[in-house]
């Protein structure tokens, strides 16, 4: 048991002077990390644990996404942790996600936390192998607009050039990037906001993508478990539970089950509202605020295995044309092809129309405010 050490004191992340403790002062926004969406403030964190996502393996695959999900996940080297259903907790959980630290020495960065009374300090290479995550990469802050990430958020949202204003999820074009960003809010950052785009998203998205690592995926993970924000971390802490061999307390009370089911897709307008298993309806934004309404699966248009990882409107409608006249020939009782185009009259060409409140489908969380 030499990986960690219980009742050792947090470390001080400061050194010592006569300046006020972080924790003293009042919350400052200069650490943020985010590229396209600040952090949480405090206040607009309830503190109520949600349980950590698991795909929906038959919505996937209805949707035609099964095999492009699985290589994003697997390209970032998150097979294992997918795979783990293990049962979540709901003490467990909220006492180590709110007590979690992150400090990132040069030579032995370690992560520090609670189980339930238990103070436990890991190193940040063992907090990556209790979660079966690659240590490797750079573990540094990620700096402001890196010329990297934004050129991916402009690559997978079809050229939207805002950097500080918000960007959300929801404006990833290729649907199994977007379940995929889905999965890693709500399972794989522990404390991640369900509705706008972030620094640890794309880091994240580069490695699926790519499958080169050049962001410490384990510290991108420990940074954001570091931050404030809605509480996804049920599976994290079952593993680091089962990892350092601690026994569960028997009163604590198990976390529902939660899945990106299409009813949670629903939620977050990934699919049109009257979308079944056996008619599953894409909704595609573009930058003009225009809408096209696909229906899945199209694994030619949407494969992430054919840059650039985004379509263009021209290129969706002639897709759809193309199908809509085979549909029609194919039978003489052909019904009129699908009316798939949407407008927002309300929006600009710089601007996305505003989904409403925050996606998040879980009923004990709270309706997340617009990004100040």
């Amino acid at each position: 048991m030499d990986n960690y050490n219980f009742g050792e004191v947090f470390e001080r992340e400061t050194t010592s002077t006569g300046r006020p403790s972080r924790a003293s002062t009042r919350i400052r926004r200069s650490y943020n990390e985010d590229v396209i969406a600040p952090s949480f403030e405090p206040e607009e964190d309830n503190g109520a644990p949600n349980a950590s996502s698991f795909p929906c393996y038959n919505f996937l695959s209805n949707a035609g996404l099964l095999d492009d999900f699985l290589t994003l996940v697997g390209k970032a080297g998150l097979t294992t942790y997918m795979e783990d259903e293990r049962k979540q907790y709901y003490m467990l959980t909220k006492i180590f996600v709110e007590s979690f630290k992150f400090n990132n020495k040069h030579f032995h960065p370690t992560v520090a936390f609670r189980i339930y009374g238990n103070p436990v300090t890991m190193k940040l290479k063992d907090f990556c192998a209790a979660l079966d995550i690659a240590p490797v990469g750079t573990a540094k802050k990620i700096e402001d607009n890196p010329k990297a990430l934004l050129e991916l958020y402009r690559e997978i949202t079809n050229d939207d050039c805002r950097t500080i204003q918000r960007g959300k999820i929801r404006n990833i074009q290729l649907p199994a990037i977007k379940y995929f960003a889905y999965y890693l809010a709500t399972s794989i950052l522990g404390r991640e906001n369900t509705s706008n785009i972030s620094s640890y998203h794309l880091a994240f998205l580069i490695a699926a993508l790519t499958g080169e690592t050049p962001y410490h995926l384990g510290a991108l993970v420990a940074r954001r478990l570091s931050n404030k924000g809605p509480i996804f971390g049920g599976i994290i802490a079952s593993r680091i539970l089962a990892h350092l061999d601690l026994p569960l307390d028997p009163t604590d009370v198990e976390l529902t089950p939660a899945r990106l089911d299409i009813a949670a897709m629903k939620s977050h307008q990934f699919v049109t509202t009257d979308s079944s298993m056996d008619n599953i309806v894409y909704r595609m934004l573009f930058a003009d605020g225009d809408e096209r309404e696909v229906l899945l699966p199209q694994t030619d248009l949407f494969s992430v295995h054919r840059q650039p990882w985004s379509r263009s409107k021209e290129e969706v409608d002639e897709q759809l044309k193309i199908q809509g006249f085979h549909q029609q020939h194919d039978s003489e009782d052909a019904e009129p092809s699908y009316d798939y185009t949407v407008t927002y009259h309300v929006a600009s060409s710089s601007t996305y129309p505003e989904p409403g409140p925050s996606s998040s489908y879980y009923g004990d969380t709270t309706s997340w405010g617009p990004w100040e």
